[in-house]
């Protein structure tokens, strides 16, 4: 399994490294990481944004990605990253 960072995902990471604790870094590595092992996995919802290219919304608090997965190239994109303040 192929996996890459968006650039939006790049910046949104950027934008609330600083602030982020220990538990945190582990807790969305943890997202990360099982996303890339199973793409399909149990609790993601659909983002609606262009039903051409679908893409999944998953949740570990207090993070939200945003990500598309192609089954034909075997490859996970994280697009966005978004942080419950």
């Amino acid at each position: 399994m192929r996996f890459s960072f968006a650039k939006q995902f790049v910046r949104d990471y950027d934008a609330i490294a600083a602030d982020m604790s220990t538990a945190d870094r582990e807790r969305l590595d943890e997202l990360i990481a099982g996303v890339v092992s199973n793409p399909r996995r149990p609790g993601r919802f659909p983002a609606f944004y262009d039903p051409d290219h679908p893409s999944w919304l998953l949740r570990a608090h207090p993070f939200l990605v945003h990500c598309a997965y192609r089954p034909d190239g075997d490859e996970v994109t994280f697009l966005n990253l978004f942080r419950r303040r």
